[in-house]
């Protein structure tokens, strides 16, 4: 028995290897294969002469505004796409979500973001959509007057004709907002009628918390703090502000009032879109019509110090959006945009400090003149999104990206493999073509070995036949290890396919096929117990004749 064992498993290992059929899970994680491409580990191409050469011997990319970009786009297609451990000393920690810095710009800090007071910071580039620096954003933080963002938006869109619907300054609003001490006004009197849009003027430029309570009372059916309310809270939770709630109209302090510096950003960006927003945080100075209490109107200044020519603050690029501040509780915000050399930014300042760790306001005190800091450091940072970050053309459509090989062709071994489409985005001013890793995946590849290359050696190839403009794959572009953007990756050339080769490589199949494989062993299983079994019958047989041949034994017996 044990020789027939042995013989067995020899007949096995003369059939050859009989593997399991891998289906292509690992059992410790990962590709049952690793195989790297050709341009894996490569750079980009440095050919392109509008890249041009640095001086360090890098190749720079090409630069261009945010508008050119787009308008390049528009035949190539273009691909789109700091923290600090300062803690706000807020209301509680929110839940993570999905407020990063774009792969393309993290790493990139202020240099003076140590020396930042404001708690939190969400800076966003609108022409690409990426956050440049970020500190604290999804630390949930008091709103202040940035909660009047919501009350214009709701009452815009509830709101039927803001130009011609009226109403007037209630007698509970006015008691409501007269016990409260330090709360902006609009210098609306009991009584007295305005329509809809001067009150979100009045509202957005200065502040006014009796005409953000005019608008609630009127929007919300007489309801101010409920039903009002919660339109503004149905609201920001379908925009996708999951850390937000508001206890009332206006922000002024309630701990029911909180949202997230990443929260603001996604609501302002939200508000830019409803009709007539623009407009109200624009505007410098605007007159109401006249009133049944002031027959020439009343006129409000924007207390916006960003977007004001004149002010010590002034920044120029600015537009809107609006700024508050909570002073038993330390805290300034303002949210504004600014525009220069074709690029535009969102930027949200909240928790700025208005006093230091003695208590005392930050300006001098010899002149009585405060500082805030939120419009400080609003200007530091846009200076610094200005100078560090530009859209750059990291890939040319047409560009020669890698190379892949082709099967079933007498003609071509290989191809190579161009950039389907143009892809720039945002980066920092000093990253340059060089910086950026592609890294080149190949649809529906198969592994064949290289012809006079090393015992198992492979390469990636794709099946002929391949036509000229085929998308075959695409190339992941990674800047310090993130993906920035992906390019589809097209055949430079046509490849027929050969019929023969087609042939072979399916006979091929077929005996690389398990299946057969498995006949194959069961076949010659049978055939070497077939054989053991011949030689046990035969060896049988010869001693059984042998038996019947043999004399039988004679002798005499014995006295």
């Amino acid at each position: 028995m044990k020789k027939l064992f042995a013989i067995l498993l020899a007949a096995m290992l003369a059939a050859g290897s009989l593997a399991v059929p891998s289906f292509g899970f690992n059992p410790f994680g990962g590709d049952s294969q690793s195989v790297p491409s050709a341009s894996e580990a490569g750079s980009l191409p440095e050919e392109d002469a509008s890249q041009g050469s640095s001086s360090e011997g890098g190749s720079e990319a090409e630069e261009s505004t945010p508008a050119e970009s787009a308008a390049q786009g528009e035949g190539d297609d273009a691909g789109e796409e700091g923290s600090s451990s300062q803690a706000a000393s807020q209301p509680q920690a929110a839940p993570s979500a999905s407020a990063g810095l774009s792969a393309s710009v993290a790493g990139y800090p202020p240099d003076f973001a140590n020396d930042l007071r404001t708690q939190g910071i969400y800076l966003l580039n609108l022409d690409s959509g990426m956050a440049v620096w970020e500190r604290n954003s999804q630390q949930r933080m008091y709103p202040a007057a940035l909660a009047k963002i919501v009350t214009a938006i709701v009452a815009l869109e509830e709101v039927d004709d803001p130009d011609t619907e009226t109403t007037d300054l209630k007698m509970y609003i006015q008691n409501y907002l007269y016990n409260i001490n330090g709360a902006p006004w609009g210098g609306i009197l009991p009584g007295e009628e305005l329509t809809i849009r001067d009150l979100l003027y009045a509202m957005m430029l200065q502040s006014a918390n009796e005409a953000t309570m005019m608008i609630a009372d009127y929007v919300g059916d007489g309801s101010a703090d409920e039903y009002f309310v919660e339109l503004m809270n149905d609201k920001v939770r379908e925009i996708g502000a999951v850390n937000t709630h508001f206890a009332n109209a206006t922000g002024l302090h309630d701990e029911g009032n909180y949202t997230t510096p990443y929260d603001m950003a996604l609501i302002t960006q939200y508000a830019m879109e409803v009709p007539g927003f623009m407009d109200l945080v624009t505007t410098r100075v605007h007159t109401s019509q006249p009133t049944n209490m002031h027959a020439e109107g009343i006129t409000w200044v924007s207390n916006n110090m960003l977007a004001t020519q004149g002010s010590d603050y002034y920044y120029e690029g600015v537009q809107g959006i609006i700024a508050g501040s909570l002073d038993a509780q330390n805290v300034r915000n303002c949210i504004s945009t600014a525009t220069k050399d074709g690029y535009t930014y969102l930027l949200v300042m909240m928790g700025a400090p208005l006093r230091n760790e003695s208590g005392e306001y930050f300006g001098d005190p010899s002149t009585g003149e405060y500082r805030n800091l939120a419009w400080v450091e609003s200007a530091q940072l846009y200076d610094y999104a200005f100078s560090s970050f530009r859209v750059k053309t990291l890939m040319n459509v047409g560009e020669e990206v890698s190379q892949v090989g082709v099967r079933l062709s007498w003609d071509k071994d290989s191809i190579k493999l161009l950039a389907q489409e143009k892809f720039a985005t945002l980066v920092p001013t000093q990253v340059t073509v060089d910086d950026v890793q592609p890294q080149v995946i190949i649809n529906n590849s198969v592994l064949e070995p290289v012809k006079g290359g090393k015992d198992g050696e492979v390469i990636e190839c794709i099946n002929a036949p391949v036509y000229k403009g085929d998308v075959v794959g695409y190339v992941k572009l990674t800047l310090q290890g993130e993906v920035v953007g992906e390019v589809p990756l097209v055949a430079a050339e046509t490849v027929e396919q050969s019929m023969a080769l087609t042939y072979l490589d399916k006979v091929k199949g077929f005996f690389d096929n398990f299946i057969f494989k498995f006949l194959l062993v069961f076949v010659i299983l049978l055939v070497v117990l077939y054989i053991v079994l011949m030689v046990i019958r035969n060896r049988n047989r010869r001693r059984y004749r042998n038996r019947r041949r043999r004399p039988p034994t004679s002798g005499r017996p014995k006295m």
